[in-house]
């Protein structure tokens, strides 16, 4: 496994998500013999030296992957502000437990995207992918502000922000599969038969 210069920035998993959609917690689900933590845990360790979880996820910790539960529960914002909370590093890139294909590559185009900004988001036809993401430590103070007023909105974080957006044609072949999230049964069965 071979782990690219990035010293500066530490991956953060999202695991803190009830996965009420999908009726079960996604971040055990199997695919090809590993769980879906288990993939993305691979992709994260083999671009940064450093990753950890956010979310109260004992059962996903190890001592070399620890888990941060969240300051403020309950929405994606509070997942990014618990990650970025803890990292010692400039920088975190975060992604969520449930994408079936995590792409090293992917990532380290956002990460070659991150000069004189404090955000880098994919933007695609379907949105802004703010939780594949890079964010820097700048975004910390205005994340807590917005969590302690009761505000959850991503996007208006972004507005406070100096984000640099990555549109669909200019990301790398096969992003549509790298961010391919698996949030209900139907979306899993596309990809896997599983026994009754």
């Amino acid at each position: 496994m071979q782990i690219s210069h990035n010293n500066d920035v530490t991956g953060v998993i999202l695991a803190g998500g009830r996965s009420t959609r999908m009726g079960r917690d996604k971040a055990t689900l199997m695919l090809d013999g590993k769980s879906l933590f288990q993939r993305m845990l691979s992709m994260m360790q083999s671009v940064f030296g450093r990753v950890l979880i956010a979310g109260d996820r004992p059962d996903l910790a190890t001592p070399a992957v620890p888990c941060v539960p969240d300051i403020y529960p309950g929405s994606s914002l509070g997942g990014l502000h618990g990650g970025l909370r803890a990292v010692e590093t400039p920088w975190m890139f975060v992604a969520p437990c449930d994408l079936a294909f995590p792409s090293p590559g992917l990532v380290r185009f956002i990460l070659d995207h991150r000069e004189d900004c404090d955000a880098v988001v994919p933007r695609t036809p379907g949105g802004f992918e703010t939780v594949f993401a890079l964010y820097h430590k700048n975004c910390l103070e205005p994340m807590e502000r917005m969590l302690a007023r009761g505000e959850y909105r991503i996007f208006d974080l972004y507005r406070q922000l100096r984000v640099r957006y990555l549109d669909a044609d200019i990301l790398p072949v096969g992003w549509e599969q790298a961010l391919f999230n698996l949030n209900t049964p139907q979306s899993f069965r596309r990809i896997v038969k599983e026994e009754p």
